[in-house]
């Protein structure tokens, strides 16, 4: 679509990349500035050679006429001295300004702005400026998640473009390919609950984290689940993992996924006659040996879940949170899902 808008000397001055985090999204905007600065290939290819002076500037980052700003590690907001300048020089310094200048080495000048939804009121109004009257030649490309933390009058101004999700195959070969995880297997299960984002799968990745999710798993694949002990164990280990409330909830939510991929699982092999593991025995004994009945038990310890982490998101202090749903989860493996319709 944009080599088309480009052959066609239609390409807009302003685009909106969407889609989850660390998916390609910058990826795309730099491989685009990369081939309309490239020196040997034609604009209308939109392709770049990947040798020339321009092409291995863009990859350094050091080519004079693509500006990038993003949010700073550990900010919430992007700062508006990155779009408008310092305070004391405002609007002669600063992304907007360096914009609006002459290109040095190219015929067009292009800005990335990474974390476009972090902008404060402020720096969107400025640019709103920029996008109603741009500098000639001039591309922005802007890159947030989604569309509802943008002011309505810059998404008008924009062309957005969806981008989808990476499918699992594609986020497990990335994951073996950076050497992230030499196990292809275990890739896949990262991969499986990472969403289609790198970041994702990334945060997963963390030894912490997977400390956490293995001693999850180990405690549901008993045969009798002590509420008290798990609880107790779980909300430690959170604890240890992140200090601050949010972080808490973070971690949490991802426990709370954990606990959903397992009793999917168990349903899965219960139900396939594929070697089951204790927790799905158990659960059958519990059922009185009817596979259907047990696999309405992980269905209920699943619904549980999911029941745990809206309470999460709604505020509820994540300590009583985890406390009702080990009590639950150990009701639901004695057989007594009934009692929590």
């Amino acid at each position: 679509m944009l080599r088309r808008a480009v052959q066609r000397g239609r390409i807009a001055h302003a685009f909106l990349f969407l889609g989850p985090e660390a998916i390609g999204k910058r990826l795309v905007a730099q491989r685009v500035a990369q081939s309309l600065f490239c020196q040997r290939v034609p604009d209308e290819e939109l392709d770049a050679c990947g040798a020339c002076s321009a092409c291995r500037q863009v990859r350094a980052g050091t080519h004079p006429d693509l500006l990038t700003v993003a949010c700073p590690e550990g900010k919430r907001e992007l700062p508006i001295k990155l779009i408008l300048g310092e305070e004391e020089s405002r609007g002669r310094e600063g992304l907007l300004h360096d914009l609006s200048l002459h290109p040095m080495s190219a015929t067009r000048r292009i800005a990335i702005i990474d974390d476009a939804d972090k902008m404060n009121e402020e720096s969107a109004n400025a640019l709103l400026k920029t996008l109603e009257e741009p500098p000639p030649g001039a591309i922005l490309f802007l890159i947030s998640p989604s569309l509802e933390t943008l002011l309505p009058t810059i998404r008008s101004r924009c062309q957005k473009l969806q981008f989808a999700p990476l499918t699992d195959d594609e986020l497990a070969g990335l994951l073996v390919e950076l050497n992230w995880e030499q196990d292809r297997s275990a890739a896949d299960a990262v991969a499986a609950l990472s969403e289609g984002s790198l970041a994702t799968a990334k945060q997963l990745l963390d030894p912490s984290l997977r400390k956490l999710r293995d001693d999850l798993l180990a405690r549901l694949s008993q045969t009798q689940l002590s509420s008290a002990t798990m609880a107790d164990g779980i909300i430690s280990l959170i604890d240890e993992i992140a200090s601050d409330v949010p972080g808490q909830r973070q971690v949490a939510s991802w426990l709370l996924r954990f606990a959903i991929d397992f009793y999917r699982l168990v349903i899965e092999q219960g139900l396939s006659g594929a070697e089951a593991g204790p927790a799905w025995q158990a659960l059958l004994v519990r059922a009185g040996g009817d596979p259907v009945a047990a696999a309405d038990l992980a269905a209920a310890a699943i619904d549980r879940c999911v029941l745990a982490d809206l309470h999460i998101q709604q505020m509820m202090p994540v300590p009583l949170c985890l406390e009702g749903w080990c009590d639950d989860l150990s009701r639901i493996h004695r057989g007594g899902a009934a009692l929590l319709a």
